[in-house]
């Protein structure tokens, strides 16, 4: 590996069980790396197969050989399939789909409410299985993760050998089947999953990766999105051998200095690390939505639910001791059309006030027509991440409110923790969020990083 390639990384020595924790897509991880030099890395990939609907099985065996989605609270508006059965799936159920959709192409399928305590418990079996063969895993998803094994084959045997044993191990002590990708980067690797049967193994070597790999549709590589696909189908680049084939400078007229990497992804040169137990980056963003039940019809009901997730984001951000500069948000309408605007702060925050206060600013310059447009769903995330340091009070006064704001919550956070979420919240949140079906109980566990991004 060229030595310009080799960057150093500011990392953090909190561990992450699950990828709830919204984490921002690093181009430069991804294609740099501190380590390894030239050897050639073992790299797994392993993806739960069908992990939500298998959990429900493994809880409740009479659902076992039924046809099952796992689909959020319809009376939520929320009523999508996450998760289906295998035999599901052969029928043409699809992730996404509405729940009257996948009722019209599987009659008999039966519908499963989501289980995120049961998810996250099971998520973390598996992970303590992996690392009993290397100390370096990452989460990418509640159900999936890279291994590196590079330096584990003399403990553990070759790569498939360690996959195999992994594959079994997951089987025999929690009753769940994985797919295991095995390569020497961590974008074929996932490939290599993808291509996996459910409860096998697939190797993506330099001998074979140009037969398996090149051939694939474009849409299969790793962060290639509808909008990037689209564009590279005008340019006649339909598979990944396409891409990688493609002449480099004459994609950047199109695609700028992503070009550079999307080739260089499809051609395998891909050297970013597989995290450390003990590290991980410095995430990009933090962030929480939600789609509720009912349209809100004025900026009262907006606003409850903006600190909600004000809420939810700003624990999130204290428990790994992270501000940020800068807020996002993000409005959907009745019609489904999306708008978003963020603005930066000239101090880190993770404050819910500040948080909530620059959020429903940015609503009041997006929703500005009248009447009062019907608001479906909202997120917001905050970026621009730092270590948090401890603010002190000076002549400025919006410092002043900030660490002010900051000292509320660590108020709340101890009477929280000691008595319980719903022993002290804002005046007029609680009947909002009854109102609106929410429940605030980040507090009452030990872990929260079982709460998705979608959801609150």
């Amino acid at each position: 590996m060229p030595k310009d390639r080799q960057v150093s990384h500011v990392k953090f020595c909190f561990l992450i069980f699950g990828n709830h924790v919204i984490m921002g897509f690093s181009w430069r991880r991804m294609f740099q790396s501190q380590s390894q030099g030239n050897l050639t890395r073992v790299i797994l990939h392993c993806d739960l197969n069908n992990f939500f609907a298998s959990v429900a099985m493994i809880r409740n065996p009479e659902l076992r050989g039924k046809y099952i989605a796992v689909c959020g609270n319809p009376s939520l508006r929320k009523g999508i399939v996450l998760a289906k059965s295998e035999n599901a799936k052969r029928m043409g159920v699809k992730t996404g789909m509405a729940i009257w959709e996948a009722k019209r192409v599987c009659p008999e399928i039966e519908i499963v409410p989501t289980e995120y305590d049961a998810y996250e418990k099971y998520s973390k079996q598996v992970q303590a299985i992996y690392y009993r063969f290397t100390n370096q895993v990452e989460s990418f998803g509640i159900d999936e993760c890279w291994l590196d094994v590079t330096h584990s084959q003399k403990l553990f045997g070759d790569g498939l050998q360690i996959a195999d044993k992994i594959r079994c191990a997951v089987k025999d002590e929690l009753g769940l089947t994985i797919s295991v990708g095995v390569s020497f980067n961590k974008t074929y690797a996932k490939l290599g999953s993808d291509l996996a049967a459910p409860d096998a193994v697939m190797a993506i070597t330099l001998e074979n990766y140009r037969q398996l790999i090149y051939p694939l549709p474009l849409g299969n590589l790793l962060f290639i999105g509808k909008k990037t696909q689209a564009l590279l189908t005008k340019l006649n680049i339909q598979t990944i051998g396409d891409l990688a084939n493609y002449d480099v400078n004459l994609l950047k007229n199109f695609l700028g200095i992503n070009a550079e990497k999307l080739v260089a992804a499809a051609r395998g040169e891909d050297y970013s690390d597989v995290s450390d137990y003990l590290f991980h980056e410095v995430p990009r963003s933090v962030g929480n939505g939600t789609t509720v039940p009912f349209d809100l019809t004025s900026k009262k009901e907006v606003e409850a639910v903006l600190y909600l997730l004000a809420e939810k984001i700003a624990f999130r951000l204290r428990r790994h001791n992270l501000q940020g500069y800068t807020i996002h948000l993000s409005i959907k309408d009745a019609m489904l059309h999306w708008c978003g605007a963020q603005t930066s702060l000239p101090y880190p925050t993770h404050a819910v006030l500040t948080i909530r206060r620059t959020a429903s600013t940015i609503f009041d310059q997006l929703w500005v027509q009248k009447p009062f447009r019907p608001v479906r769903a909202l997120r917001i995330a905050v970026a621009n991440l730092t270590d948090a340091p401890n603010l002190q009070t000076n002549l400025l006064a919006d410092l002043n409110d900030e660490v002010k704001n900051q000292a509320l919550d660590d108020a709340f956070d101890k009477i929280r923790r000691k008595y319980g979420t719903e022993q002290i919240m804002l005046g007029g949140t609680a009947q909002s969020y009854q109102k609106l079906g929410f429940k605030l109980n980040m507090y009452d566990c030990d872990d929260v990083d079982h709460l998705t991004c979608d959801e609150v």
